[in-house]
């Protein structure tokens, strides 16, 4: 966890005064929990008698509880039961139980009784709704599990848990445990549902969800295993067992534990804030997330849900039976299941060349984390605000790209011998950054705990910049390090922060390996090179800065000798010397041309990416259709080989290659993509069986992109009559992208009536705000709503939404959204806002130092 650091680390982690944390002079070991969830009344009742441990005598037990209501509080020990008085302390979400005689040392039991409300706030306990019915389900993670019952709601109070549930007859129930008694209740049409004592676990992987669930189930080495929905939804629910049997085998083989909680069941709850949730046994998902229709699904719904399901299946190992031991090391959880969840799938799907897409997302967090505001994986969350702005990119994508590293740097079987060892010395308990590390240390006989706080306790990302020599036939490069930011101001102004970089380079045919621990260092490479690229496999995190050059061989053997994460890396360290004038943008565009008979997916998009940004911030209006016309040639190769038509014979690349181009070169305007893309809409909106799955979401998004009110007319009649929730966001998505503002209104007050499902607001606003068509209308509508949307548009530390800020590229807008954030709090996500901010700045930035540059390139193309 901590080399240096460890020391200054303690006094933050012992002052618990400020800093909202329960004191751990009282451990509890079990709860015995009953619950009626009240769903008709939306009021839960609750009863409870925990199990603890005191250290020392005392009068006062400190226990989280959040907007409960506590009728009843007792404490039994040494043979005495005594009423305990109980204060609420509301802004630090704690209860207070204090006795007249002091507890003895050693084991009492608490006995409370409670109630509270079924929020609509997907966390807690709450209420989901489909058209048909609701539902009672749970949202725990970070500090929810306190608005149900109340207890010691940190992750390091692990305790098993007995829990009883009171339902309606035709409703069963889902938790950690499986059901061994199903008894009749005292009142009509009620039963009572007890499950099995679960696994010792943290109270924010407890897991219950009630109503009428229908499953699909098949046994996997020897595990029951259980994918689970709402009765209409039962039948795509079969993908999801499919993955889940090949990531359990995986997974049975890879962590040399065999899967350890003795049944899972896996449930698509219809309104749920995140993607999924690895609940100890019974792990719960967005429905969009985990149901799937086969005959109609694009790869990319394929290849997405195939990562999310194996996702949280991983944390099964590494997260529920070993835990962080408080959410500053929450990256141990997400960070380790982010790198690992391509793996199973790898092995089930070689064809869907994952690694492509693994390296994608590493370039994309890098450009996040090229930012001032950005923070080091480790963290110091105090707060439950401060503890959900730590799932965010750094915790998840940054985790798994530091780690993908270290795995590149011992290889891959000692990095497993590592991971296993940590998972068998602190199997059911907790552990920190240092217990990984320490453990990977010893497995390789590297110094991993030197490596490894370089990357994890400090932010950003470094740059290298590579110099290679000849002298003869001998050659040497020359690395020096610092701190990259996508600010040229901040960049050249230098920062203190120094790394231990393992970096592989490649050159011929050959390649060499180094650490590099200083700000300047050497190393041979035996012979010259014609060309060097200085990150193997797209591995290392970090930035490469080539001299000119350098960049120019290496561009020129690009297609021929580097693998596809490698020219998804060299376009990215480009493009990132691009943004802060180490290359001019012509240098950018040279290399795109270089690229132009690309086929990777990963690479294609990104290029485009930068392309479009190019197109919007640096293109006068009146350049916009010459520069259209190089970006339409730039792919023309690929869409000249692939067509808009699908063939029987196509790979699953191709028909995503496919789905990519008729976005990328619809945005330019492009007649063919336009003209397929409505073909394929009105297909759609007869037989949507008729369209290739990949094909859809890019078909709406151009159409609607060039679309008038009567299509928009004839998406928003098909928008209630949408069969399938995947369907109705295509509809939903796509009524966000049309270009009218008096059209973004009609959008927009869809949230008014009621027929935009929660859980969606981040994804819509997010599409409205990245349209420069509609992100004014969309913008004044968050700034007049703010109050009641706050909560619900900063999911994930304010992806979507908030992240969105960040494409408006005037000073003019800068002013206005840092104004109204000033004034107006956007819990759990005010990191986002000011790297949104910051993203503005750069973009201006780029402006002033390339304007002149792309002019001049402009001219030429003349």
């Amino acid at each position: 966890m901590r080399i240096l650091s460890v020391l200054l680390l303690l006094p933050a982690l012992n002052n618990l005064a400020g800093a909202q944390r329960l004191p751990t002079s009282v451990m509890p070991s079990h709860y015995k929990l009953w619950i009626d969830p009240g769903i008709e009344k939306q009021q839960f009742t609750g009863e409870e008698t925990i199990d603890v441990q005191l250290a020392q005598a005392s009068n006062e037990i400190v226990l989280n509880s959040l907007n409960l209501e506590i009728s009843s509080a007792e404490v039994i020990a040494g043979g005495k039961t005594q009423q305990a008085k109980v204060s609420y302390d509301q802004p630090d979400e704690m209860i207070r139980l204090t006795v007249a005689e002091a507890i003895p040392p050693g084991p009492a039991a608490l006995h409370l009784k409670f109630s509270g409300k079924l929020t609509t706030g997907l966390r807690g306990l709450y209420l989901s709704k489909t058209a048909r019915r609701s539902y009672a389900v749970t949202q725990f993670e970070g500090t929810y599990a306190r608005m149900m019952f109340p207890g010691f709601d940190e992750p390091g109070f692990k305790a098993t848990f007995d829990l009883t549930v009171v339902a309606d007859k035709q409703d069963t129930a889902i938790s950690n445990g499986r059901i061994i008694h199903d008894t009749p209740t005292a009142g009509p049409n009620r039963h009572t549902l007890t499950f099995s004592t679960s696994p010792k676990m943290s109270t924010y992987l407890v897991a219950l969800a009630v109503g009428d669930w229908q499953c699909l189930e098949r046994k996997v080495d020897a595990v029951p295993i259980r994918v689970c929905a709402v009765p209409e939804s039962k039948d795509k629910a079969q993908f999801a067992l499919d993955v889940a049997t090949h990531s359990i085998q995986f997974y049975n083989q890879w962590y040399g534990i065999r899967y350890p909680f003795g049944k899972l069941d896996m449930l698509a709850i219809p309104d749920y804030e995140w993607g999924g949730m690895e609940n100890t046994a019974s792990i719960f998902y967005r429905d969009t997330a985990l149901l799937l229709d086969e005959a109609t699904a694009s790869v990319f719904s394929r290849r997405s849900h195939a990562t999310v399901i194996a996702h949280e299946i991983a944390h099964q190992w590494f997260g529920d039976l070993v835990t962080a031991a408080w959410w500053d090391d929450i990256w141990l959880n997400e960070g380790f299941a982010t790198w690992m969840q391509a793996k199973p799938i790898e092995a089930w799907h070689p064809e869907w060349h994952l690694e492509d897409d693994v390296a994608a997302t590493t370039q994309q967090i890098i450009g996040l984390d090229s930012l001032s505001a950005t923070r080091a994986i480790h963290g110091d969350p105090k707060t439950p605000a401060e503890i959900k702005e730590m799932f965010d990119g750094i915790t998840y994508e940054k985790g798994g790209a530091v780690l993908s590293m270290l795995e590149s740097y011992v290889g891959p079987e000692v990095f497993r011998k590592g991971v296993n060892a940590y998972l068998r010395a602190h199997a059911n308990g907790n552990a920190t950054s240092a217990d990984f590390w320490q453990a990977e240390a010893q497995a390789s006989g590297k110094p991993i705990d030197q490596v490894m706080p370089t990357f994890v306790l400090q932010p950003g990302v470094p740059m290298l910049t590579v110099t290679s020599s000849c002298n003869g036939d001998k050659a040497q490069v020359a690395f020096t390090q610092q701190r990259f930011f996508l600010s040229p101001e901040r960049l050249n102004a230098g920062s203190p922060e120094q790394w231990q970089i393992p970096i592989c380079m490649k050159f011929g045919g050959t390649d060499t390996c180094s650490l590099v621990t200083a700000k300047t260092q050497e190393a041979s490479l035996g012979q010259c090179p014609a060309w060097l690229f200085a990150n193997r496999n797209a591995k290392g995190y970090y930035r490469v800065a080539y001299t000119k050059a350098e960049l120019n061989a290496v561009a020129g053997v690009a297609e021929s000798q580097l693998n596809a994460p490698e020219r998804i890396a060299l376009i990215e360290d480009t493009w990132a010397m691009t943004r802060v004038g180490k290359n001019s943008v012509g240098d950018f565009l040279g290399l795109a041309q270089a690229l132009q008979s690309e086929r990777d997916l990963g690479a294609i998009n990104l290029m485009a990416r930068d392309l479009e940004y190019i197109g919007s911030s640096l293109v006068p209006e009146n350049e916009s259709g010459r520069f259209n016309e190089f970006v339409r040639k730039q792919f023309e190769a690929n869409e000249s080989s692939l067509g808009w038509t699908v063939r029987s014979g196509d790979s699953d690349e191709q028909k995503a290659v496919r789905g990519s181009l008729l976005s990328i070169l619809g945005r330019t305007g492009d007649p063919q993509a336009v003209a397929t893309a409505r073909k394929l809409v009105q297909r759609y909106l007869k037989d949507p069986a008729s369209v290739e799955g990949t094909l859809v979401a890019p078909a709406f998004a151009t159409a609607a992109a060039h679309g008038d009110a009567g299509l928009y007319q004839q998406i928003s009649d098909a928008l209630p009559k949408a069969r399938s929730t995947g369907e109705y966001n295509t509809y939903l998505i796509a009524l966000a992208q049309f270009s009218q503002a008096n059209l973004a209104e009609q959008t927009i007050a869809l949230v008014d009536a009621g027929k935009v499902r929660q859980q969606e607001y981040p994804l819509l606003f997010g599409v409205l705000l990245a349209n420069t068509h509609t992100q004014d209308a969309a913008w004044a509508y968050l700034k007049e709503h703010w109050s009641d949307l706050a909560e619900k548009v900063t999911s994930f530390g304010g992806r979507g939404a908030v992240s969105a800020f960040g494409s408006f590229c005037s000073a003019e807008k800068r002013a206005d959204v840092a104004q109204f954030f000033q004034q107006h709090p956007a819990p759990g996500a005010q990191r986002t806002v000011n790297q949104s901010l910051e993203r503005i700045d750069n973009c201006i930035e780029f402006q002033k130092i390339q304007q002149q540059n792309m002019n001049a390139w402009l001219q030429l193309q003349k």
